[in-house]
């Protein structure tokens, strides 16, 4: 009798000690994965930035390179299942299945984000005035008036560029997805312990996550990695193409 009885209580111990266990295993290897998807977006940062200054900060091309780095940790939904799928990238044939797989659109085709946005953070419009500019549609970066002007801070600025990379990382760990989704959400934290407490900074940011609790409500957990960058420019800025945004939206809470 006495034997049945320890019988049960294992059993019990087991039944609460179990899922707690697999979801530490299962969370660990989770968090691995996003401190290498952050590493990966560091270097994305670099990559987008070099390749801005190269081509006229154009938003495109710095995309592309940003994706072209975060290829190794960017995953796709399995075709059954609900489970995420990271194909490997060991040479050169293996990235170009990999890109031509559904990658160089830049497009998730399950959910309303890219796979990795670049923002521009400075110079802005206003920052690059017309004394520096040629009939006010480009800015040569080697102009030394652009890099001097006034003698401000701001002033020698504005032949850096400045941009921040968001790598939405597709949490492909089943169970820990849901959970370390939710905490790093956190829906239901008071706005006054976050930080500010505003309607419009509720709105700013609820409006900035409406994507991902889209794709969450779709069993599709991303999270947003997020890094900059800056850079001296080695081609001018066109003007005329709206490279330049009016004000600064780069962000870095969640």
């Amino acid at each position: 009798m006495r034997r049945n009885d320890e019988s049960g209580q294992v059993a019990v111990e087991t039944a609460i000690v179990l899922p707690l266990f697999v979801f530490m295993l299962l969370g660990i290897l989770q968090l691995g994965l996003m401190h290498q998807a952050r590493l990966l977006t560091k270097y994305a940062a670099y990559k987008a930035v070099r390749a801005g200054s190269l081509h006229n900060a154009d938003v495109g091309a710095m995309e592309r390179a940003a994706v072209a780095v975060l290829l190794p940790m960017a995953s796709q939904a399995a075709n059954s299942g609900g489970a995420e799928v990271i194909k490997p990238v060991n040479d050169a044939s293996s990235f170009r299945d990999k890109w031509e797989s559904g990658f160089k659109d830049n497009q998730m085709p399950d959910a309303d984000l890219k796979f990795a946005e670049v923002t521009i953070c400075g110079p802005l419009k206003g920052d690059v005035s017309s004394g520096v500019t040629q009939s006010g549609k480009e800015m040569d970066f080697d102009n030394p008036k652009a890099a001097v002007g006034g003698g401000s801070w701001d002033d020698s600025l504005r032949t850096k560029l400045r941009v921040q990379v968001t790598f939405n990382y597709r949490l492909p760990i089943p169970f820990a997805d849901v959970v370390i989704y939710n905490i790093a959400r956190g829906l239901e934290i008071p706005w006054v312990l976050r930080l500010g407490k505003t309607s419009s900074r509720r709105e700013f940011v609820n409006g900035r996550m409406s994507a991902y609790d889209s794709a969450a409500g779709n069993k599709i957990y991303i999270l947003p990695i997020r890094a900059t960058y800056n850079m001296r420019m080695h081609s001018n800025f066109y003007l005329t193409q709206k490279a330049l945004p009016e004000d600064n939206q780069c962000i870095f809470p969640f």
